[in-house]
């Protein structure tokens, strides 16, 4: 009996390298996916991490916990929801619309949605501007010199005389 159980401990320690490498290939079309994810929650952290040390808000242990629980659960949901999609709603879906894993890419974008509105909150807490309206004037502006520059150049080439 021990011997058997040695052989198949030995055996699974052989192939388990075999078997990550087929799990992992499985899981490459989302891991850019995965890792926006898990960089916006990264950037959130160190947003809020910078709002409370300005803020003189103190950082607890628990509070630091929940980042890795909401790591784990933003990507456990990715994965989930790419499963779905890659075995079940892909092919309806690319029916309907030409973008594969569809509800994958919905569902990061709107975790990674959620991660930006946290960063501009702590932004704004810390600095008073809030990002959205600061963009907002900058294409405004943006708009703004190229009608100037559009303005000029009809005068330019108005004023031209032509032979």
């Amino acid at each position: 009996m021990k011997i058997q159980l040695f052989i198949l401990l030995a055996n699974i320690r052989l192939s388990f390298p075999k078997l990550l490498a087929v799990v992992g290939s499985f899981f490459l079309p989302i891991s850019g996916i995965l890792f926006l994810v898990g960089f916006a929650i990264f950037v959130d952290t160190l947003t809020g991490l910078w709002k409370a040390k300005k803020l003189k808000i103190k950082i607890t242990s628990r509070k630091l916990s929940a980042i890795i629980s909401k790591l784990f659960l933003y990507e456990l949901a990715v994965i989930g929801f790419y499963l779905i999609d890659y075995f079940i709603l892909n092919d309806i879906i690319l029916k309907f619309f030409s973008v594969p894993l569809m509800l994958t890419k919905i569902l990061s974008l709107v975790l990674v949605s959620i991660e930006v509105m946290s960063i501009n909150e702590n932004y704004k807490a810390v600095k008073g501007i809030d990002i959205w309206q600061a963009m907002k004037s900058l294409f405004a502006r943006a708009k703004e010199i190229k009608n100037d520059i559009n303005g000029i150049r009809s005068n330019q080439d108005s004023s031209t005389t032509s032979i």
